[in-house]
């Protein structure tokens, strides 16, 4: 097991002090380096520097960034969600880089659709019925993982399966 235990911190956002949000810094007494590209597979990760070390990931609707002793958390209701964000994040570490051996390295950061390419390929009735008001805020959220294309009631439908299709593939999903 690479990580063992970790020491929790709870900041405010510093470009916005008045947000309910927090974020969470992670200090790491194990370097996590040699996971890092293992993670960017397995987390299908955004950003990664393999010279840096560094891998941001988007999942759940935080940001996270990983460094060879911390681990950087964002959009925390409180120290609670933080704390079991965190533990997920332990686990899913310590998996990793107990499965190496069957895991190809991805040592590049994948592209980010924008949000122009994903609006092209989105119903645009903006009917709402995916919770957002536009199809380009969904594009919006989409890029920023705090949404999924399956949300999309009319992607569903067979009139729009070629468009589903490439909204799989640009999301890494194999065609779900």
């Amino acid at each position: 097991m690479l990580l063992h235990n970790y020491t929790l911190r709870i900041v405010l956002a510093e470009c916005n002090p008045s947000s309910e949000k927090v974020n969470a810094l992670v200090e790491l007494p194990e370097d996590i380096s040699g996971v890092l590209p293992y993670l960017n597979t397995v987390l299908k990760g955004f950003q990664y520097s393999d010279g840096e070390k560094i891998l941001t990931v988007k999942r759940k609707g935080h940001l996270i960034t990983f460094r060879p002793r911390q681990i950087a958390i964002t959009k925390l209701e409180d120290e609670k969600e933080a704390r079991e964000v965190m533990e997920e994040l332990k686990q899913v570490v310590n998996e990793t880089d107990g499965n190496k051996d069957h895991i190809k390295p991805t040592y590049t950061s994948k592209s980010v659709p924008r949000p122009t390419e994903i609006l092209k390929l989105l119903p645009g009735k903006n009917c709402k019925e995916c919770g957002v008001p536009t199809c380009f805020a969904f594009a919006f959220k989409l890029t920023s993982h705090e949404l999924e294309w399956k949300q999309c009631p009319l992607l569903l439908t067979e009139e729009f399966e070629a468009n589903r299709l490439k909204l799989s593939e640009l999301f890494s999903e194999g065609g779900d």
